[in-house]
């Protein structure tokens, strides 16, 4: 192989080298690599205290995190918060050009911590009565592994918004 062959060669390698990057994260902006951490955003729920943390990623590398307290965390009492050690679960993968998420097992939790949050501004609900709402809904995600475990009982609670009247809604008055 002559010399300006060699040099054509290592030329084409090291242009194909540092084109493949922009190449990937074009091809992820136009819906290609769907949720892949080429170029996406995880958005995941801690199960012991209901704190959602978002992760941007690009190429791999995690450029971006935050972690916010939901309404389920702002109601329960911080001693609860600080002794658990956080369990995150996916929730939510999202990429440009798609509109829709993988399905996980906690694919519904932030929208349940939503729920519960529009339910508190309906009805008015004592701090005890929020604390032990927030606590069941987190009880029953340790305990199923998952979050089809929580709707039966956020619906619960919508009945009993629906049903209160005007009324506060109490500890005791909470479905079991």
């Amino acid at each position: 192989m002559s010399r300006s062959a060699k040099k054509r060669w290592i030329s084409w390698i090291v242009l194909s080298a540092l084109s493949a990057p922009g190449l990937l994260f074009s091809a992820s902006l136009l819906g290609l690599f769907p949720w892949s951490p080429i170029n996406c955003t995880h958005r995941d729920v801690d199960i012991m205290s209901g704190r959602v943390r978002l992760t941007r990623y690009i190429f791999w590398l995690p450029v971006h995190e935050s972690v916010e307290d939901s309404a389920l965390t702002r109601a329960l009492q911080s001693d609860v918060l600080t002794a658990a050690t956080p369990q995150w679960h996916h929730a939510v993968t999202l990429s440009p050009g798609l509109r829709h998420s993988p399905h996980y097992i906690f694919h519904s939790a932030i929208s349940q911590i939503q729920e519960l949050e529009l339910v508190w501004k309906l009805t008015e609900f004592t701090p005890a009565a929020r604390r032990a709402s927030a606590r069941r809904i987190l009880e029953l995600w340790q305990q199923g592994g998952r979050d089809d475990d929580a709707n039966p009982y956020l619906n619960a609670l919508s009945e009993l918004s629906d049903k209160s009247n005007g009324r506060t809604i109490d500890e005791q008055d909470l479905p079991k």
